[in-house]
Formats: C-alpha cells, sequence, structure tokens
C-alpha cells in the first residue's frame, strides 16, 4: 500500500483545513500542533510549514519552521512549546517512521536544509527520531485525581498555605472560555514581562491574542484570581484532548504577597478535574533547577517528567561552514562565543559583547 506524502502551508485555506483536520483526528490534539498556535507564535521566525504522511490507517503531522540561514541554506525548527513528529494509528511505528523519514530528508535535500531542532512531546505520541535527542529540563505534569479534596492534598504543603493566604485576604476566582478577561490579563501580562525584564519575544501584543482568539477560540481558557472584581493574577490554558497547558501569565505587583498565582494554579486544576481532563502540564524553569522549576514542582511533586530535544546535522559541510562563518563574525566583532556550548544548532548560538578587565592608567605614560 503506498502512502500519501503532503507539505502543507497554513497560508493556502485548503492546506490549513487539512492541517486541521489532522490535528482534531490526532490522539492528543496537542496544542502547539494546531496551526491556529503555531502560526501566531511563528510569526518572524521563518516560514511555517507542516510536513504529513498517510499510510494505512495512520498519519504523522510534523509542524516546522523554516528559516534562512544565508546563502541560499536554511535550517528548521519545531514551532514553540512541544513538538515533534507527531503520530497516530495503528500501523506499525517502525515502518510509518522509515517511511516519514524517507519523506523527511527528500524534503530537506530540496530545500537545502542544513539542520534540524525539535522540542519533543512530553508523551509517547512522536515517532522515534533518527538524530541525537538530549534531556534538556525536568518539567511538570500533574496527573488529575477525581476530586478536591485528593488534589489539594497532593500538592505541595507551601502551595496548600498560599492558596489558602489568598482565600483568606479575599481574593476569589473567575473563568472565562472567551476573550472577556483578554485586556485585563494583557495589562497583567506585559507588566509582568516588563518587570522580569524578559525577551522582546515574549513581549506578545494585541494583534497575537486576537490571532489566537480568531483560530481556535475553543482551546483557550483564562483564569483569574480577583481582588474587589478585579484580576491581579491570571494564567492563560491551552487545551488538548485530555490533557491541558500552562501558557502565559503573570501577577499584579502590588498583589503578589497575598500569593493570587498559588490560588490561580489551584482553581485552573479544579476547573481541569470538574471537565473530566486528566492531566495539567505546568512546564518548567527558564534554566533547570532555578525557583520557577522549583514554584511549578510544588502542584505537581511527583510530576517531573523529562523535557527532550532532537536534533541532528543533515548537510555536515554546509553546517561547518555555517559554524566557521559564526567564527569568523565573532572575532571580526570582538565578541565571545561559546563553541562549546550545548546549543543547537551551533551556528545560531548567541555572541556576548567580550569582558574586559580595566586596565588601570598608568601615571606619566602614554599611549
Amino acid at each position: 500500500m503506498t502512502d500519501i506524502r503532503r507539505v502543507l502551508d497554513p497560508m493556502r485555506p485548503a492546506d490549513r483545513a487539512l492541517w486541521q483536520r489532522l490535528w482534531t483526528d490526532s490522539r492528543e490534539q496537542l496544542p502547539f500542533a494546531h496551526p491556529g498556535v503555531t502560526g501566531p507564535l511563528s510569526v518572524q521566525q521563518g516560514r511555517l510549514q507542516a510536513l504529513t504522511l498517510t499510510w494505512q490507517d495512520s498519519t504523522v503531522l510534523y509542524p516546522l519552521v523554516l528559516r534562512e540561514v544565508g546563502d541560499g541554506r536554511r535550517d528548521v525548527s519545531s514551532p514553540y512549546g512541544y513538538g515533534g513528529p507527531l503520530v497516530h494509528g495503528d500501523a506499525p511505528k517502525e515502518e510509518i517512521g522509515r517511511r516519514f523519514w524517507s519523506f523527511f530528508e527528500d524534503w530537506a535535500r530540496d530545500h537545502k536544509v542544513v539542520s534540524e531542532f525539535a522540542r519533543l512531546s512530553l508523551f509517547d505520541d512522536t515517532l522515534a527520531h533518527p538524530g541525537r535527542t538530549r534531556h534538556r529540563s525536568i518539567n511538570y505534569v500533574r496527573e488529575l485525581p477525581a476530586g478536591r479534596e485528593a488534589l489539594w492534598s497532593g500538592s505541595a504543603p507551601k502551595v496548600r498555605q498560599n492558596a489558602r493566604k489568598a482565600e483568606r485576604v479575599g481574593l476569589t476566582v473567575r473563568v472565562a472560555e472567551d476573550d472577556l478577561l483578554l485586556g485585563h490579563f494583557e495589562r497583567i501580562y506585559a507588566g509582568t514581562m516588563v518587570r522580569l525584564d524578559s525577551k522582546p519575544w515574549y513581549r506578545f501584543d494585541h494583534s497575537f491574542f486576537t490571532a489566537l482568539h480568531r483560530s481556535c477560540p475553543d482551546r483557550l481558557v483564562y483564569v483569574a484570581a480577583e481582588q474587589d472584581g478585579r484580576p491581579v493574577s491570571m494564567d492563560l490554558l491551552l487545551l488538548g484532548r485530555e490533557t491541558a497547558y500552562y501558557f502565559l501569565g503573570g501577577t499584579d505587583i502590588e498583589a503578589a504577597r497575598s500569593r493570587p498565582n498559588d490560588l490561580v494554579k489551584m482553581a485552573v486544576m479544579e476547573w481541569l478535574v470538574g471537565r473530566g481532563y486528566r492531566r495539567y502540564v505546568l512546564g518548567g524553569g527558564v534554566r533547570p533547577g532555578d525557583g520557577l522549576e522549583r514554584y511549578k514542582k510544588g502542584f505537581a511533586p511527583d510530576g517531573g517528567t523529562s523535557f527532550r530535544t532532537a536534533e541532528r546535522v543533515l548537510d555536515p559541510a554546509g553546517y561547518a561552514a555555517l559554524v566557521q562563518a559564526r567564527r569568523t563574525e565573532a572575532l571580526d566583532t570582538d565578541q565571545d562565543w561559546d563553541e562549546d556550548s550545548d546549543f543547537f544548532p551551533l551556528y545560531r548560538a548567541p555572541m556576548r559583547p567580550r569582558d574586559r578587565e580595566r586596565v588601570p592608567e598608568m601615571s606619566g605614560g602614554s599611549s
């Protein structure tokens, strides 16, 4: 039996409709593989596409961002969040994997793709990758119990104390499955990003959020802790089939001492339990073992899960040329560039201004 191979462009209505249908049929309905989520997240990153292969009763869906790297070369990366070559159906995984990777490699060769990088799903819904897979960090996943009491008792004592403190000072919870709270969320989120001095990429604007609501309104949920009817801490969730994902959030600095976000996250999980969801993915920290990772662990003390990436060099000569060009650029601009970094692809590893020790001026010296 032959397979059906496609390259989908979400800018073409027929391709986008097929992508959404394949996503709807998928086992997990991973939100980060939906074109309505990947599209806004990939703006200015490159050209969003999806490679798909259907064989027997099974389908592979692999969303990718195709990026220019100069001299006619390109590389590919999975969009922000979790991803990889998602597979569903009962066909033998080894055989459908062989077929898909043959298709992918032919496509990559035709498009002069030098390297591939993917942030993999936390669950067993992806094909085995022929390249190198690496553990990057611990992400936390809460398996949701049937009732409120088990949910609370399964969270860390400090989380329970903080959430109850928020309730004692009068904070209440509101859930919105539409864009009614969008304006409040934008205010809180923007203020949080400024306070944390976040990278520009994370400072999403109004057009980003409206694009999300336009493309997948039934997959977004806002949960807010409110003081006297005004939201002071909010989380935005993305919904899959049986798994929900923390996406973005923030807290007004004036309300932080009341611990509103602990209340928000407990309310999120209560809401998910009430709607039959099995898991809540909180994610991890910015760096392994940081304060954010420890905070998230409090909501899923036994839920540590390996977050892995997949990577491979598809054109060794092209990759070496790009690394050499980066090395030369660092020397020419007198910047530090760590060639021993585990950043992949290495030619995209950031450069930083070189630190220089100040040389004391010598009395009577000349320059």
